[in-house]
């Protein structure tokens, strides 16, 4: 703010002091339009103080100050963790949009989202435990006279995901105030490796893990352990956010306190009951 400042000042004195130097240039050339100048100087010298007063004043509404938002006290502080899923929490996940995108008719859709996106191997590619050409042949074994769909779409399955409008500045937030940020996802790698530009937002997390990165996926309680154990949680401070309620429900058995995700808002208002403002 306070550079803002200056660079508002130099540009307002910079215009006063030009329209006074061509006013005094017009007078000594008796030019018939000093008078003019002059008054436009004049109520220059009114106006742009104020203009650049308000423009501050925006500037200040819409960039609040980091140390204007209150930081929790970790010590006396009912939680100071905040653990989120990903999928349709921070980014949203659709693969309809996928196969609308490239074109297919209703019948063509429906064999290739059974083959990929519906089948078992889906929750496998989570896990991490094939190769890409491994689960590619399981999704064209599915439905084999789909083929050149099925690798379409797999080599476009990164546009699945996209990220919402509000996750940067909701995270933001939130370390500001001074909460320690998780993520806990199943989340497969091949998908991962086509959108890292939409999961840019990450480099705000103080941790987490991607089920493919440690081969364990949710609901299973040894991927929600291997969170606490390596980064030192305290589930009775935490709050863990997901849109399954069976993530949810073993998250609660664990310790964790648990917001079932179904909005940003609805999200919030079960926040507050906990503290986290």
């Amino acid at each position: 703010m306070k550079n803002i400042k200056q660079l508002l000042a130099i540009i307002g004195i910079g215009l006063l002091a030009g329209m006074y130097v061509l006013t005094f240039i017009l007078s000594l050339t008796d030019h018939s339009k000093t008078g003019s100048m002059l008054m436009a100087s004049l109520y220059a010298t009114v106006v742009i103080p104020v203009l650049l007063y308000a423009f501050m004043l925006v500037y200040k509404w819409t960039h609040p100050k980091d140390e204007e938002i209150p930081k929790i006290s970790p010590e006396t502080s009912k939680i100071d963790t905040l653990i989120f899923d990903l999928g349709n929490v921070l980014v949203k996940y659709d693969w309809k949009k996928l196969l609308k995108e490239l074109g297919y008719d209703e019948k063509t859709s429906a064999a290739v989202a059974k083959a990929i996106f519906l089948s078992k191997e889906w929750e496998e590619a989570d896990r991490g435990v094939l190769s890409e050409n491994e689960l590619l042949q399981r999704f064209i074994s599915n439905a084999p006279d789909y083929e050149k769909e099925i690798r379409e779409t797999f080599a476009s399955i990164g546009k699945t995901i996209s990220i919402y409008p509000y996750t940067k500045d909701w995270l933001s937030y939130f370390k500001k105030r001074g909460y320690k940020i998780y993520i806990l996802s199943n989340f497969s790698k091949y998908v991962y490796d086509q959108c890292t530009k939409e999961l840019d937002f990450l480099e705000l997390v103080d941790g987490g893990y991607m089920s493919w990165q440690i081969h364990c996926i949710k609901p299973e309680p040894e991927f929600y352990q291997k969170l606490i154990t390596d980064f030192e949680i305290n589930p009775q401070k935490s709050v863990f956010i997901d849109d399954f309620m069976e993530n949810i429900a073993e998250a609660r058995a664990l310790g964790f306190h648990a917001v079932h995700f179904t909005s940003k808002k609805n999200a919030d208002r079960q926040l507050l009951d906990f503290g986290v403002k």
